[in-house]
């Protein structure tokens, strides 16, 4: 199984602290079979170029280092996130599409087999076929 973290999971990753001690044993336990979105990717850098602190950009590159293999974001991602937006926006009556970060990232891992592990359970499990944990 691939698993896709997004980019809460990292951010609480790279803060730290005794309590993302569970977090950190699964990453590294399940390392060799976890990915970096290009999707989280953007997000983390855009996060640590934003903040404009050294300390910051250098935790998202000791994670690049730590898991090198990014998923690229291609077409058959691109039309699996295209339909999980439009299903989740017309369903009626409650129609609730999720953001459009989070239908990228559920497109990529639907079109990889992959499970989005995410501190954001309730939105990823509206998207029918989707893996979803919580690490």
């Amino acid at each position: 199984m691939i698993y896709l973290p997004d980019t809460n999971v990292f951010s609480r990753f790279l803060r730290g602290g005794e309590a993302n001690e569970a977090l950190r044993d699964r990453l590294s336990a399940e390392l060799p079979f976890c990915r970096i979105s290009a999707i989280v990717l953007s997000e983390l850098e855009y996060g640590a170029a934003k903040s404009g602190k050294p300390a910051h950009r250098e935790r998202v590159a000791q994670l690049r280092r730590v898991l090198p293999d990014v998923a690229p974001f291609d077409a058959e991602a691109a039309i699996y996130a295209g339909n999980v937006r439009a299903y989740l926006a017309t369903l009626k009556p409650n129609a609730q599409p999720i953001g459009a970060y989070d239908a990228l990232l559920a497109g990529q891992a639907l079109s990889l087999g992959a499970c989005v592990v995410t501190g954001n359970v309730g939105e990823f499990r509206r998207v029918p076929g989707l893996i979803v944990e919580d690490w």
